[in-house]
């Protein structure tokens, strides 16, 4: 099938606002070093690893460590109508915080195609803002979720 998809480039206040993005999620995550807050353990709640929109959208690729765990958690959002990864970011970003999430970090983005008509999910290209994600990654923690079960799962680094 062909892959249809809105193409917004990225721009000079898009490379900005993605910067300042991760730029903030690094001095949160120095903040919060070696201190836990006594109100994020009455916050927690499980958060889908997976969301993905059914069409070709930009995804991003997020990595953060869940309340009393060691582990960070991988998460694979695509977001319909997005014009820019960190559109898809800014939204998961403040769940995360308020589900107690720590050292959250974006690994990446891309685009992620899902045909629901023939169980198709293709993952491939990248992020101007955040550089390429790590699509086998991002493939395994689609798998791993099984809310696609049945679904040809497969991962490229071609393509915008």
């Amino acid at each position: 099938p062909t892959i249809m998809s809105e193409e917004f480039t990225t721009n000079a206040h898009d490379l900005a606002e993605a910067t300042k993005l991760q730029a903030q999620l690094e001095q949160d995550s120095n903040a919060k070093n070696n201190f836990t807050s006594p109100s994020s353990a009455q916050h927690q709640y499980r958060i889908p690893s997976v969301s993905i929109d059914s069409g070709a959208y930009k995804y991003v690729l997020i990595t953060a460590l869940p309340p009393n765990n060691s582990k960070p958690e991988v998460f694979v959002h695509s977001k319909r109508g997005a014009q820019y990864h960190r559109n898809v970011a800014e939204p998961l970003i403040p769940i995360l915080q308020q589900g107690g999430y720590t050292d959250i970090r974006i690994k990446g983005g891309g685009r992620i195609f899902r045909c629901d008509d023939n169980n198709i999910i293709k993952i491939f290209g990248y992020s101007y803002g955040f550089g390429r994600a790590d699509h086998a990654l991002a493939k395994d923690v689609v798998e791993k979720s099984g809310k696609f079960a049945g679904y040809t799962i497969s991962w490229s680094n071609d393509g915008y």
